[in-house]
């Protein structure tokens, strides 16, 4: 898997310059299918030769693309659990996937009527067959009318709509992750409550969330980020992840709530024990 991991870092990624080192430290790390690995950040350090806060700063902008999340975070001295969840299950391409880029091609565009010798040829080609021509200059019939794109007008006199942003129509702002409806009422509750991070999950986490929405509940997840936001400073939302897979569901519809316990208090006359044997040296 390391070397599957490895090509997909190298041929997919869209990282750059220290965070796609960090990509291809992971993924040569990585041993299975999951493309997952624990790794400190002195050891990335090591492989990338970097100062450590180049290094912070690069794993930062690879979680930031959503091509590197955190499985687990680190807990005391254990590192954290990294995984590039594209490269999950991927596998390279086997180097002929494609076929030869050259050798012998069917022969159905040519005419049937070929002339014994060349000396004799008509000078009447076939379309398909001057269609290949020299490498430069004009090939095939002089009549024979421009193909232009293949959709839309041959020829336009008046810009296009794309032509006129071109000119100087701003570009749409990018306004950050698109977040499922379902998982809106979790992310304006703790929003409300005072907790910005970042929601750059992938699609497989945001299918997680939902999953623990309708598990758990909007209340207790919510509760749990509150709590660990305030012991710790917390920059990305899927830090809650492992710890909201721990929490237990929702209770099943119609289950009791147990009463609460009596507090006794103030004064309550007295009584005598249970056990009366302390009286039976008749005092």
């Amino acid at each position: 898997m390391t070397i599957d991991a490895m090509h997909w870092v190298w041929t997919h990624s869209r990282a750059k310059g220290n965070a796609r080192l960090v990509l291809l430290a992971v993924a040569d790390k990585a041993p299975g299918p999951d493309a997952t690995v624990r790794m400190g950040t002195t050891e990335l350090v090591g492989r990338l030769n970097a100062a450590r806060s180049s290094v912070v700063k690069a794993v930062d902008a690879a979680l930031a693309s959503g091509e590197l999340v955190i499985a687990e975070p680190a807990i005391g001295s254990r590192a954290a659990t990294y995984q590039l969840p594209y490269a999950v299950g991927y596998v390279r391409p086997a180097p002929n996937a494609r076929g030869p880029e050259s050798g012998p091609v069917s022969q159905s565009y040519r005419s049937e009527n070929e002339t014994p010798n060349p000396e004799q040829e008509s000078g009447i080609r076939t379309g398909s067959e001057t269609a290949r021509g020299p490498e430069s200059g004009p090939g095939g019939s002089e009549n024979e009318t421009p193909r232009g794109p293949e959709s839309g007008p041959l020829y336009q006199t008046t810009p296009t709509r794309s032509g006129s942003k071109q000119a100087g129509e701003p570009a749409p702002p990018v306004l950050g992750p698109e977040i499922p409806t379902n998982c809106r009422p979790l992310v304006d509750t703790i929003t409300a409550a005072g907790i910005l991070v970042r929601w750059n999950l992938s699609v497989a986490e945001w299918f997680t969330v939902e999953a623990l929405i309708k598990r758990t509940g909007v209340a207790a997840l919510a509760a749990f980020a509150q709590k660990q936001a305030n012991t710790r400073d917390v920059s990305y939302a899927r830090y809650f992840l492992p710890g909201w897979r721990d929490l237990p569901p929702l209770p099943e519809p119609g289950t009791a709530r147990p009463p609460l316990r009596a507090v006794s208090g103030g004064w309550q006359p007295y009584s005598n024990p249970t056990d009366v044997s302390a009286y039976s040296n008749g005092f």
